[in-house]
C-alpha cells in the first residue's frame, strides 16, 4: 500500500484523489494534501468519501507521511520539491515539467540516488512514439501550441513586448527553443517541456499563436526521424473544474497511477 501525498490541490489535486478514492484505493492511501491556500486543501479533503488525509502545512510534513508526491502546483516549487526529494528519497510525478529544465544538477542526483521522478504525458497525445523515436535519430520536431485570447492574459512577455492582442487574425507571439518558450511563456509550457524531455532532441522548436476563432487550446507535434514521421493534433476540452486545465491533463496524471500500480502496463 503506497501512501500518497499530494502538491496542489486544484483541478488536477481533485481529479487526482477522487480517481484514487475510485479505482485504486486497495493499492494506493492518499494520505496528506497540501496547498499554498490551505481552504483548497480542506474543500478537497471534504469531498473524499472513504479517504481521510491529512492537511498540512510544510513539504517536510508532506514528504514525512508520504511515499510518493504527486505535484500539481507550480512550476515554482518544483526545485524545492526535487530538493526534499534527494533529503528524503522519494519518488515525484511532476505534472509541472516546465520547472525541470533547468534542474539538471537536481536530476542527475536523483538520478545516482535511484529516486524515479514521473513525467504524464499532460495535455498532449503521442508520447510514446516520441519516446519510441528518441531511441533513433530525430531529425525535426516542431510544436505549435495555439491558444484564445484568454489563454494568454497576463503574459508578462505580451505586456513587455507591448505586443497588440486586439486582433481578428492569427498571430504567431513566439518562436524559439523550449528552454526559451518556457522562459517567456512560464504558464504555458508544460506540454514543451514534456516533448523536450521525451525526444532529447535540444533542437526542438516550439511555435506559441494566438488564434482568436479558436474556442480550445490546441497542440500540433511534427515530428521526423529516421524510423518514421509523426503529425498529432490535440484539441483539449477545458476541465470543468478550472477552464485553465485541460481535462486529458488530468486523465493523463490519473492514467499514469493506473499504470504505476497495475501488473499489465501500456506503453513505453
Amino acid at each position: 500500500m503506497k501512501k500518497l501525498g499530494l502538491l496542489g490541490c486544484g483541478a488536477i489535486g481533485e481529479g487526482v484523489a477522487l480517481f484514487v478514492e475510485k479505482e485504486l484505493s486497495s493499492k494506493v492511501k492518499l494520505i496528506s494534501l497540501l496547498d499554498r491556500e490551505r481552504k483548497k486543501a480542506q474543500a478537497l479533503k471534504s469531498k473524499l468519501r472513504k479517504l481521510k488525509p491529512v492537511v498540512v502545512d510544510s513539504l517536510d510534513s508532506l514528504f514525512e507521511k508520504s511515499d510518493l508526491i504527486l505535484e500539481s502546483a507550480s512550476w515554482r516549487v518544483v526545485k524545492p520539491l526535487l530538493e526534499k526529494a534527494l533529503s528524503y528519497r522519494k519518488d515525484l510525478i511532476i505534472l509541472s515539467v516546465g520547472g525541470l529544465l533547468s534542474q539538471e544538477e537536481l536530476l542527475e542526483k536523483a538520478e545516482k540516488k535511484g529516486i524515479n521522478i514521473y513525467l504524464p504525458s499532460g495535455a498532449i497525445c503521442g508520447v510514446d512514439g516520441i519516446l519510441a523515436s528518441s531511441c533513433a535519430k530525430i531529425k525535426k520536431c516542431l510544436l505549435i501550441t495555439s491558444k484564445p485570447l484568454q489563454g494568454f492574459k497576463g503574459v508578462e512577455y505580451i505586456k513587455n513586448k507591448k505586443i497588440n492582442l486586439n486582433t481578428s487574425q492569427k498571430k504567431i507571439l513566439f518562436r524559439g527553443k523550449a528552454e526559451q518558450a518556457f522562459k517567456y511563456f512560464p504558464q504555458n509550457i508544460n506540454v514543451a517541456s514534456t516533448l523536450l524531455f521525451a525526444s532529447k532532441f535540444k533542437d526542438l522548436q516550439v511555435e506559441i499563436v494566438l488564434e482568436p476563432k479558436l474556442k480550445r487550446n490546441t497542440h500540433k507535434i511534427y515530428l521526423l526521424s529516421q524510423i518514421g514521421k509523426i503529425e498529432v493534433e490535440v484539441e483539449n476540452i477545458p476541465s470543468s473544474l478550472n477552464p485553465k486545465t485541460s481535462s486529458l491533463a488530468i486523465a493523463s496524471a490519473q492514467a499514469l497511477l493506473r499504470k504505476m500500480f497495475s501488473s499489465l502496463k501500456i506503453g513505453t
